[in-house]
């Protein structure tokens, strides 16, 4: 068995679901319910700037990154901060439009590389 496989359940490591998830989850469908309900009362009125899909891609993405950033400061839920990153990027630049942007890997590669400079830094006993 491998170091990242649980013994008890057969589960792997980074698909176990935590209370980080969940809340997660929660928040996303929250968010959901209110940009449908926004976009279907008129809310936003002529808005040029108004895109239901873009706004709800976007709304996840940053609850993702917030995730991402209490899961870098809490030991007991670190183990799946890089996927948190990468979820929450992801779907920013969908919720942005700019997936067909080359310039998006780039600030990709920041990203990541800023949060495991992070992730070490904080996890320094000195």
């Amino acid at each position: 068995m491998s170091d990242k496989q649980n013994s008890n359940s057969g589960e792997f490591d980074w698909m176990r679901v935590d209370r980080i998830d969940g809340i997660w989850w929660g928040a996303a469908f929250i968010w959901g319910a209110m940009v449908l309900l926004f976009a279907n009362t008129g809310w936003p009125g002529s808005a040029n700037w108004w895109d239901s899909w873009g706004v709800f891609f976007v709304g996840i993405g940053v609850v993702a990154l917030v995730c991402t950033v209490v899961r870098l400061q809490t030991p007991e839920y670190r183990s799946k901060w890089l996927f948190s990153l990468i979820f929450g990027v992801l779907f920013l630049v969908i919720g942005l439009g700019a997936w067909d942007a080359a310039w998006w890997f780039w600030v990709v590669v920041l990203l990541i590389v800023g949060a495991v400079t992070l992730r070490s830094a904080l996890n320094r006993d000195t």
